[in-house]
């Protein structure tokens, strides 16, 4: 009986994140667009976009927006459904090549939420499993940052954005160690944090001046904790990240249109997007650009074949019938 039920309940989590990526995969023009056009993007501790399979980017939007989603409950403080969620994103993560996601540290960080709703849902009986979960986020986290951050450090000049992550970690860690008995670990976890703790506190004076020039103050907070309480620093790091957030919105805008387009243009007959770059260039000749989209589109965007058809008397008539 007991097997049956694990059985179902792996099957019923399997049909639920069957169902999400169904779900996400329709996000735009019905799931007739590339995988490429989801606006949903991993990088690594460089900044560099991760490029995937559309297997494992599918797998790993979906545990995105589960994490996300788990991360809402717990702010929620509603610990069991963010638990639920969380597991949900773990098990679509864990449908990825390994290999794929080693130096991103999204599913270290969800493991080490997952660990918190254990922690704050007081189950001493997951102790066992929250110890594995610390275990594995550790090494992940060392995958990507660096061993003892190094490689984090020197990409983010010397700031410290990873220390919060690391004082719950080592939170979790130590009371973990305490439950299993392991006391001196326990000690030296806790102490750990402790030091973190009193680092990321903001002096009033520094979060006023900052506050001053007219950045939030969460972020003004984040950012004197990340350059150890550098004024100058903070500031600059404010500026280029909302020049960034202002790129993106930008980005954001654009491709947003750009599926638009696509939509108003259909799909080929092996239900893909036509190209916009392919469009562009065969605009560029001096075709209209709706006559050259149905072209590309009747093409399945072969530039060569869309090209004949648009300089074929009987073919380009064919073509205005269909627009």
């Amino acid at each position: 009986m007991n097997c049956w039920l694990m059985m179902k309940g792996t099957v019923d989590l399997a049909c639920r994140i069957k169902a999400a990526v169904t779900a996400l995969s329709k996000r735009h023009a019905d799931g007739a667009l590339p995988i490429e056009d989801f606006d949903i993007q991993l990088e690594d501790q460089s900044g560099n976009k991760v490029h995937f399979s559309e297997t494992d980017r599918l797998a790993i939007m979906t545990g995105l927006m589960l994490h996300t989603s788990g991360k809402r409950f717990i702010r929620k403080q509603m610990f069991t459904e963010a638990l639920e969620a969380l597991t949900m994103g773990e098990e679509a993560f864990s449908l990825c090549n390994p290999k794929s996601i080693e130096l991103v540290d999204n599913i270290p960080i969800l493991k080490i939420d997952m660990v918190w709703c254990y922690f704050m849902l007081r189950d001493i009986a997951w102790i066992t499993v929250a110890g594995l979960h610390l275990k594995n986020a550790r090494e992940g986290l060392e995958r990507a940052h660096g061993k003892d951050s190094s490689r984090f450090r020197l990409l983010q000049a010397g700031r410290t954005s990873e220390l919060a992550l690391y004082l719950r970690l080592e939170l979790l860690e130590g009371v973990v160690a305490y439950h299993s008995g392991q006391f001196d670990k326990s000690r030296k976890f806790l102490a750990s944090a402790q030091e973190k703790f009193f680092q990321l506190q903001v002096p009033d004076e520094a979060l006023s001046l900052v506050t001053g020039m007219g950045f939030g103050e969460g972020d003004a907070k984040r950012t004197l904790r990340m350059s150890n309480q550098d004024i100058q620093s903070a500031v600059n790091f404010l500026v280029v990240e909302r020049e960034k957030r202002e790129q993106k919105r930008e980005d954001d805008i654009r491709r947003r249109n750009e599926i638009m387009q696509q939509k108003r243009y259909g799909v080929t007959p092996l239900k893909k997007a036509v190209d916009l770059q392919r469009l562009t260039e065969v605009v560029s000749i001096g075709f209209e650009k709706e006559l050259a989209a149905e072209a590309l589109r009747k093409n399945e965007n072969d530039t060569q074949k869309a090209l004949d058809d648009l300089t074929n008397p009987e073919a380009n008539t064919a073509l205005q019938r269909n627009i």
